[in-house]
């Protein structure tokens, strides 16, 4: 790559002119694809693959920052890197894309056909899914797209298939009836982790139940309509109050079922009138009480939510229409004993809102026992790390609670569960469509209806992108992986399973590493939601800001402790850094005099002080990024990089050799071209565009520097009395600029008197300080700075400073008077009084200073 001309550089930096110039040159030299045959140690990562119906958000902006960040960094760290890309099928929410589109046509999926429904979504994932590929393109993620997955290709589906099979063939995949939470909408089962849940201002309703042989049981429930499924009462066994009622009988309200009154200890003794009426079919703690008593389980609901209830008055009315029903038959019976106001959590379905209702289906499931185990022996062995550390806790409780996974769903899109049955009432199972049936010879096969779970293919991403089950190059080279970032809710249902899968298909952990980046709320603590009017799009912001703000940004938020709040300012002010560096490399691209032909790999630069120091913080700057990389840490990294530029280079170092390189002198110059050289190496992870464009302007033939080395500086310009010396030029230069200040002197002028100083750095302070060195004040008011004393001309801004000591004589009077007000005192909380007296104490040092006083 040949250097730009630098008579080209336009005065101020424009992200859109240079971004999408540069990528399309790194895609186009094949700078990201990886080279499984390659000598250098392997890096590799997987994409967490998004959704094909979606769009990006700052979720995705967040994670895909981090990730590029490490894979530029280990790539100039001498890695081979594979960073590979790919997209989920997103099953639900893809079906109801298309549904909604049949419905405004006027047709349903149903009258489409199998067949044809299929051709109609793999129409429509040729539209979309290339949407969001590109917009993660627009961010600068080094993907390689020649390795570009997704989870319907015909090498993935192969995978899953494989893994379905390989899971039948131990014993551990099977088929029961067990209560599921169930989406009337979409008419499919969801997972615990797909659940949304929503405040409602529900009723809660006292309903009466006779007892055989004399008496009643009083229960509440916010759902009178379950009643009609109800199959046994049940209550606390310590309960005094109903004691004598376990072993009888109660009677079900407008059904006449017996209903087995029986004792658990899961029934709540301060929840509504501590008696429980149990529907086994339709609430989760109810099956496990029915399961443990061995109640009998009625399915009061057909699969589109309405009531089957046969031979009752109920049966095919929607839920909340047999509620109505069932209350004003209870009222009319006496049975109603009353009816509160009662706020609960309810239940709906992620991806349409819909109300979940559990109820009974048959299902397929696996069994997760030693899938568990496995994968609980592996963290107790230390195989994955994770940042931050308290998650594995969350992780390690839920695991070792986990239950079998329903891996069953009733669409028509995703992975067909590769289960085929012939006439004579045989099931074959196996990864290829079968020509007969292996018991009978029967050519006559139908293939299950049921789709798996989306988290069952993509728990197999790190190893079936890689080609599992062949045994390929990418596979050898690349697995395991070494990160995973992603976000804590997605632990449970993603990251938890590549890790069992991982450790039963491949022997090992998928990745050493798990990175839990924080979750980014709307400016006003709401969660981002784009029907709430809280969502930020990322695409405005990089058409406002450019990536490298917005990337800057998004890793000096992501390992926050915890979620935080968007403030769309502080990506304002990455772009205001990205300003200053501009800027920065303008002023030493013009200097006078012959550049080097290249940035030397090592310098010598004992003469100037100020050039020991910048180096000296340049080496301290780039072991403290290299660390915050290495450990997760990236907002140290990039506060480190900030620092460092802005207020050192920038704010220090050029200003104090302003004068030598305007000279051409070839010290100051070499000095400026090496940090500038090594700031935009260690830059570049965060802010690729803008490094690599000024990197490109930089004297000499140049690669691309994406392919340069990282930085190791170690301790080589490390100088200690330098960071002393210069610190001391810094604090005479703040100190006589705050003095200037408070006393409303002119920008320039001035007189500094310092004691003991050699002249180079005095001359340097009172240079850097716009004031003129003198070795005695004879006249003016001295005041103290560090090691001397400064003066300004008499009167030099007395009107400002009359007028500054006015504005604060005012305010300090307002303190005082609340503070002297002993009814304030006494109702104001301490905080406030201690603020307001900490308030006045600064406002009467600033009067002193002022004033000349003794603060």
């Amino acid at each position: 790559m040949t250097q730009v001309d630098q008579t080209e550089m336009p005065k101020a930096f424009d992200p859109q002119a240079i971004e999408a110039g540069w990528y399309a040159r790194w895609e186009a030299d094949g700078l990201f694809v990886a080279d499984p045959q390659s000598d250098r140690p392997k890096f590799a990562m997987c994409f967490p693959p998004p959704n094909i119906t979606g769009e990006l958000h700052l979720g995705h902006a967040l994670q895909t920052a981090i990730y590029d960040l490490i894979a530029r960094y280990k790539r100039m760290a001498g890695y081979e890197v594979l960073f590979l890309p790919g997209y989920d099928h997103a099953a639900l929410p893809t079906q109801n894309v298309i549904e909604r589109q049949l419905a405004r046509e006027g047709t349903t999926k149903e009258e489409l056909g199998r067949e044809r429904f299929d051709a109609r979504v793999n129409e429509w994932y040729a539209q979309v899914g290339a949407t969001i590929i590109n917009q993660l393109r627009l961010l600068g993620a080094s993907m390689d797209w020649s390795r570009l997955r997704f989870t319907m290709d015909s090498r993935y589906y192969r995978s899953v298939m494989t893994a379905f099979v390989a899971f039948y063939e131990r014993g551990w995949i099977y088929r029961a009836p067990r209560i599921v939470n169930w989406c009337p909408h979409d008419r499919s089962a969801i997972s615990d982790l797909e659940i949304e849940w929503q405040e409602h201002q529900d009723t809660l309703y006292f309903i009466k139940y006779p007892v055989e042989g004399g008496g009643e049981v009083t229960i509440a429930t916010v759902r009178p309509e379950t009643m009609l499924a109800d199959t046994g009462v049940a209550v606390n066994p310590e309960d005094a109050r109903y004691k004598n009622l376990v072993g009888k009988t109660a009677v079900l309200p407008l059904v006449g079922r017996k209903l087995p009154i029986v004792g658990d200890d899961a029934v709540e003794k301060d929840f509504g009138t501590g008696a429980l009426k149990v529907t086994p079919g339709h609430d989760p703690l109810d099956y496990e009480i029915g399961q443990r008593h061995g109640l009998e389980i009625v399915n009061g609901m057909h699969p589109d939510g309405s009531m089957d209830v046969p031979d009752l008055p109920y049966d095919g009315l929607p839920g909340l229409e047999a509620r109505a029903r069932v209350v004003a038959d209870l009222k009319a019976q006496g049975l109603l004993v009353k009816e509160e106001p009662y706020v609960h959590e309810v239940g709906h379905c992620d991806r349409c809102h819909t109300i979940i209702e559990p109820l009974i289906s048959e299902q397929w499931w696996l069994s997760m026992s030693e899938l568990r185990d496995n994968a609980v022996a592996a963290s107790e062995a230390g195989k994955v790390r994770w940042h931050p550390e308290r998650y594995e806790r969350t992780y390690l409780d839920w695991l070792r609670g986990l239950r079998d996974w329903n891996i069953g769903r009733q669409l028509w899109l995703g992975h067909r569960v590769p289960v085929y049955h012939c006439a004579n009432g045989h099931q074959v199972v196996s990864v290829e469509p079968p020509s007969q049936c292996t018991e009978c010879e029967s050519t006559e096969l139908t293939q299950d209806t049921d789709v798996l779970d989306t988290w069952f293919s993509s728990a197999l991403w790190p190893f079936a992108t890689l080609g599992w089950p062949d045994e390929t190059a990418d596979l050898e080279a690349f697995y395991p992986t070494d990160i995973n970032c992603t976000a804590r809710e997605i632990i449970k249902l993603w990251v938890s399973r590549m890790i069992m899968t991982g450790l039963e298909f491949m022997d090992d952990v998928p990745f050493e590493d798990v990175v839990i980046h924080c979750v980014v709320q709307a400016a006003d603590g709401r969660r981002m939601s784009k029907s709430l009017g809280t969502g930020v799009d990322p695409r405005d912001l990089l058409a406002k800001y450019g990536a490298d703000a917005l990337r800057a940004w998004a890793t000096s938020v992501a390992m926050s402790s915890q979620d935080v709040r968007f403030d769309e300012s502080r990506v304002e002010g990455y772009r205001r850094f990205c300003n200053k560096l501009w800027n920065a490399t303008r002023l030493v691209l013009r200097t006078p005099g012959t550049p080097p032909s290249e940035s030397p790999g090592t310098l010598e630069a004992r003469e100037h002080l100020e050039d020991r120091w910048i180096l000296s913080r340049l080496s301290a700057a780039t072991r403290d990024i290299t660390t915050g990389i290495e450990n997760f840490k990236f907002q140290d990294s990039i506060n480190a990089a900030y620092a460092f530029a802005w207020n050192e280079l920038c704010d220090w170092y050029l200003e104090a050799v302003k004068d030598r390189l305007r000279e051409g002198d070839s010290a100051a110059q070499d000095v400026a071209y090496f940090c500038l050289d090594n700031l935009f190496r260690v830059l570049h992870p965060f802010m690729p565009f803008v490094t690599e464009e000024l990197w490109s302007r930089l004297p000499g033939e140049r690669d691309y520097l994406v392919r340069a080395e990282w930085p190791e500086l170690h301790d080589r310009y490390v100088d200690p009395e330098a960071e002393v010396e210069f610190g001391l030029v810094i604090g005479i230069v703040e100190e006589v600029r705050g003095h200037r200040q408070a006393a409303g002197a002119p920008p320039r002028g001035g007189r500094l008197q310092l004691d003991g100083q050699h002249d180079s750095l005095a001359r340097m302070a009172a240079r850097l300080a716009q004031v003129e060195l003198v070795d005695e004040l004879d006249r003016g008011t001295p005041l103290a700075v560090v090691a001397g004393r400064v003066s300004f001309p008499a009167g030099a801004g007395d009107a400002q400073r009359e007028k500054d000591i006015k504005k604060l004589e005012e305010d300090l009077a307002k303190v005082e008077a609340r503070l002297d007000n002993p009814e304030f005192r006494e109702k104001a909380p301490a905080e406030v009084v201690a603020n307001l007296e900490e308030r006045a104490a600064a406002i009467r040092q600033a009067l002193a200073r002022l004033k000349g006083e003794d603060a």
